[in-house]
């Protein structure tokens, strides 16, 4: 079975209440044996059995059905996205229709962009957080190094500037006094 492009392609729904899957399938555009597939996906696809076990579809399953296939095969859904849109509601399933397939795809374009450049941005962050990280490491154990040089030195240090104290001292007094 030739599968049209869009559902826009697809032959109009006729004015009747109940369908078999043959002529679902050829509504909706996928064979039947997808539509047994989505039976078990979706738990809105749900159609009544004929008293001969024979699978009947209403007509509001017939456009659930168009709506899955557009959003699995036209705006490139997941089968789990299309769950999600379903449990959100009517609106959620209309806002995606809404959007033109070429829209979505420039936009996911757009995203994986943003993302590519939030990743090199983040690297970039990464990097320069370890640079950092390594110049406290270095300068801490510089400062370890100094402490040690410094302590041992600290009191003969502290007589020499007693010492040259007490010198100037010396001088100031015999510059008063001479």
């Amino acid at each position: 079975m030739a599968s049209p492009g869009r559902v826009s392609d697809l032959p109009p729904i006729p004015d009747k209440l109940l369908f078999k899957i043959g002529e679902v399938s050829r509504l909706v555009g996928v064979p039947p044996h997808v539509l047994r597939f989505w039976e078990t996906e979706f738990a809105h696809v749900r159609p009544t059995k004929s008293g001969a076990g024979h699978r009947v579809y209403a007509r509001a399953d017939v456009e659930r059905l168009r709506q899955i296939r557009a959003l699995l095969h036209e705006r490139k859904f997941t089968i789990a996205g299309v769950r999600s849109l379903m449990a959100r509601g009517a609106d959620a399933i209309d806002a995606a229709l809404a959007l033109r397939p070429t829209e979505t795809a420039q936009e996911a374009d757009a995203l994986a962009r943003r993302v590519a450049a939030l990743e090199r941005e983040l690297a970039a962050a990464r990097d320069e957080a370890e640079v950092l990280r390594r110049t406290v490491a270095a300068a801490r154990e510089e400062i370890v190094f100094w402490r040690a040089q410094a302590r041992p030195a600290l009191p003969g240090l502290l007589e020499r500037l007693r010492a040259q104290v007490e010198a100037l001292r010396g001088i100031a007094e015999d510059a008063i006094d001479g």
